[in-house]
């Protein structure tokens, strides 16, 4: 695909592909665990990196890299190494950057299986956490730098949007690396790459395949970020399966359409849902009333397919999530499907009510992935529920 500054719509769907000759006009599946060498001098050239040669899928594997090509463009990154679920992306990134006594700057209002994987694992190796409010991350990094820096924007599930490019800045002057979860800002909404973020993850299990039928994370950066972190995926094993990769791909194809259409509906719901009087508040950074409304205007083409609300009480939220009908009732997110889950009850089980207040979650609090149904129907839906 000879035009490097192609379109989001466009990279969807040629990124990735052999359009030469008289190549397959879809990626193959190339199932092989293993493959085969013509000579002792092939798996020396092979040995040296240059070759263009496969081994062993679980370190590189033809479907698998045509992916992460595939992703590497789509978000402005030269490099990009592909896994079997977001965890095994972060998990690679964290173990590949920090040793014992090493702290990690992680904003409060981060993904449940991150920050515990910070707070109860990595602890365990004598890796210190220093939990920061989203708005406090510039100020903290420049004050006390820490060896790594991990964010997300939009925030897990609070939907707070955080300065990129000042939190990078902050980061490269105090010689912190940063790590960012751009999970809920999937390509084509931002580039976080080319906002100077030095590792990009994404759990490939929402947006990016965005058909709730299999796992993967990506890491995405520059080549002498990720390609270490590669190295060291080849050790720990938490590799991508070439079916799935496939998979992937063609999700692909379709994510700039989807991820248009989500906020589009996400952000008439939004609206719909800030005038009902039961709920007591509603975060989406597409309102006006949304706190970095402004910034999320500056710094993402769309806001997103996200909504965010509370009706005040545990009990409350729970009798508005047994009566949803249409919405399923579920983990996970960025699928076609519309899904509410209870973030008590999910991504931020096992908190202490202290580490809730710091991550702006409560217990009325209801997370709404909105999917590809029509806007109607959805919001229909919601207020048979909120009317119970």
């Amino acid at each position: 695909m000879p035009n490097t500054r192609a379109g989001p719509g466009t990279l969807a769907v040629h990124a990735g592909t052999d359009e030469s000759g008289n190549a397959p006009l879809t990626v193959p599946i190339v199932q092989s665990t293993t493959f085969r060498f013509e000579s002792a001098a092939q798996v020396q050239a092979y040995m040296r990196g240059d070759s263009g040669l496969y081994m062993y899928s679980r370190d590189e594997n033809p479907t698998v890299r045509a992916a992460e090509e595939a992703l590497a463009r789509l978000s402005g990154a030269e490099s990009a190494v592909v896994f079997g679920s977001g965890m095994g992306a972060m998990t690679t990134a964290l173990l590949g950057l920090v040793s014992a006594g090493d702290e990690v700057i992680a904003s409060t209002a981060l993904y449940g299986g991150t920050y515990k994987l910070l707070r109860d694992v990595l602890s365990r190796f004598g890796v210190r956490l220093r939990p920061v409010e989203p708005d406090r991350i510039v100020a903290e990094v420049a004050e006390r730098p820490a060896k790594v820096c991990v964010f997300e924007s939009p925030t897990n599930p609070t939907l707070r949007i955080v300065d990129i490019k000042a939190v990078t800045a902050a980061c490269k002057s105090g010689g912190t690396v940063s790590v960012m979860d751009s999970t809920f800002g999937p390509p084509p909404l931002q580039r976080p790459v080319e906002l100077g973020v030095d590792v990009v993850m994404h759990s490939a299990t929402k947006y990016l395949n965005g058909h709730s039928d299999h796992l993967g994370g990506v890491l995405l950066g520059s080549r002498a970020r990720i390609e270490p972190l590669r190295a060291l995926s080849h050790r720990i094993g938490a590799v991508l399966d070439a079916q799935v990769a496939y998979d992937l791909l063609r999700g692909l194809k379709t994510l700039p359409l989807r991820v248009t259409q989500q906020s589009e509906t996400a952000l008439r719901i939004a609206r719909w849902l800030s005038e009902q009087p039961r709920v007591q508040r509603v975060l989406y950074p597409g309102l006006p009333s949304h706190p970095d409304h402004q910034l999320a205007r500056r710094q993402m083409s769309a806001f997103g397919g996200m909504v965010t609300f509370s009706v005040g009480t545990k009990e409350r939220a729970f009798r508005l999530w047994d009566r949803l009908r249409l919405v399923a009732r579920a983990a996970s997110l960025g699928g076609v499907e519309a899904v509410a889950s209870l973030p008590i009850l999910f991504s931020h089980t096992g908190y202490s009510p202290q580490e809730l207040a710091r991550a702006g979650v409560d217990e009325g609090m209801v997370r709404l992935s909105v999917g590809l149904e029509d806007a109607d129907d959805l919001i229909a839906d919601l207020s048979q529920a909120l009317d119970a």
